[in-house]
């Protein structure tokens, strides 16, 4: 069954044990669950809305991932793997989908594409904690998929989390990951890798040295593969590189040139740069990002590093965005002003990132309205990685993917003091102490 809070603080402390693991892998188009997608809602998962997402630099617990609740989104996590598969039990569905071995490797790639800021040039002097409101990955989905990991016996050790890209120029810039979702993690699984950069030090760095044959993507287009640095741009760490399973944990947003962010353009993160698919001289004039005949996002998944052993995509709809950086979270006119507060679970990449286009599109049309369409979709589409399709509407359905939502249901009291702290908010002189009192009551709401 789902996880309640108190089996979350349980088993953060007692790692349950487990039957037989399954035998053997099954190839992921012949699966019930093939192109199935799932959504889950809570909306008490999160509660940054209540001050209604503004920045309040004097008020250092404003970071918008500190208003998340841990055991709510373990609960949500939970609920997506038994409808994903359709079993009841979400450590049975998870080994369905995650047919684990003793020794194999698994790799979590995340998403703090913003987080270059944090770094300002002196590996010394790193701001690890600096107080931003970028949108990118919050501790709580990373430590559920953690935790459903170590449930099917996947020892903390052999678990690495992390973002490896880099910026192309001189010098490059790391994608990092910030103390403070990396505390919340360490916290709870204090064994489990935590990879920040490829010069950090202390050991925690990727790595770039493994002379495996598809170490390094290869793309169609001529010109973007043959280019200066491309071998060394488009090779993939070392901790990919030897993981035997790869969860692919993207964060719900749109991208005004690449149409969608979500499983495929996630994946950009996984090479060592690919800044050369935004400049103006390769974007341009070999459409890297919107081409629909040669898009590197679904080349980077034709790699049997990359597509070949994903075996789930864990999309991170909590707060969401709008586009690359999103600054700060916003509310969704599709979910009455406040975040999504949503999980979305699959495997196919195509149909998954069909789902958040549309999302996006109708939770945020005054901000996506000039945004590209996802072309990436329909080269993947073509070549049969997945189902593409577009919904007319919220309430509509997909003729070819199995889509399916999974609402908690709504505590009307809570939700109702939570937007009555909202209009208190908002009447109030915005003072430090109004905006940290405001904060704490709304966390109250989430127990």
């Amino acid at each position: 069954m789902p996880m309640t809070r108190r089996d979350f603080l349980k088993s953060a402390v007692v790692l349950t044990t487990v039957g037989p693991l399954l035998q053997p892998r099954a190839a992921a188009n012949s699966t019930p669950w093939a192109h199935r997608i799932v959504r889950v809602h809570d909306p008490l998962a999160s509660v940054y809305d209540v001050v209604n997402y503004d920045f309040h630099a004097k008020v250092r617990e404003s970071y918008y991932g500190n208003f998340v609740s841990q055991w709510r989104v373990q609960r949500m996590l939970d609920m997506a793997l038994c409808d994903l598969t359709q079993d009841k039990d979400p450590a049975t569905a998870l080994r369905k989908l995650i047919p684990y071995r003793p020794g194999e490797r698994v790799f979590i790639k995340t998403n703090f594409t913003t987080t270059y800021a944090l770094w300002g040039g002196d590996w010394n002097r790193i701001q690890w904690d600096a107080h931003y409101n970028d949108t990118d990955s919050i501790a709580e989905p990373i430590i559920a998929v953690i935790q459903a990991l170590v449930r099917i016996n996947v020892p903390q050790e052999l678990i690495g989390v992390g973002d490896p890209t880099w910026s192309a120029g001189d010098p490059r810039t790391p994608r990092v990951m910030p103390n403070r979702v990396a505390n919340k993690i360490h916290a709870l699984f204090p064994k489990v890798a935590l990879y920040r950069s490829s010069f950090t030090p202390g050991g925690d760095g990727f790595t770039w040295k493994n002379n495996h044959k598809d170490a390094v993507v290869s793309l169609r287009d001529p010109a973007l593969n043959n280019m200066k640095d491309g071998p060394a741009d488009h090779r993939l760490p070392d901790q990919l590189v030897t993981a035997e399973h790869f969860i692919n944990l993207p964060i719900m947003k749109r991208h005004e040139s690449g149409g969608v962010t979500g499983a495929l353009k996630n994946n950009f993160g996984t090479i060592a740069s690919c800044q050369n698919f935004h400049s103006s001289e390769h974007a341009q004039k070999n459409q890297a990002l919107y081409s629909n005949q040669t898009n590197p996002a679904i080349d980077i998944w034709l790699n049997p590093h990359v597509g070949g052993k994903t075996r789930l995509i864990v999309c991170d709809g909590i707060l969401a965005g709008w586009n690359w950086g999103g600054d700060p979270p916003v509310g969704w006119k599709s979910f009455g002003g406040r975040s999504p507060n949503c999980l979305l679970l699959g495997t196919d990449p195509i149909a998954l990132d069909s789902v958040v286009f549309d999302h996006v599109t109708e939770g945020l049309p005054d901000q996506v309205k000039n945004y590209r369409a996802p072309a990436m979709l329909v080269d993947g589409a073509k070549l049969g990685l997945g189902r593409y399709e577009s919904r007319s509407g919220p309430q509509a359905g997909y003729r070819t993917i199995d889509y399916s939502e999974t609402n908690q249901a709504p505590d009307e009291v809570k939700l109702g003091k939570l937007a009555e702290l909202k209009r208190r908010y908002l009447a109030s002189d915005k003072s430090a102490g109004e905006v940290q009192r405001c904060l704490q009551e709304s966390q109250a709401l989430q127990s």
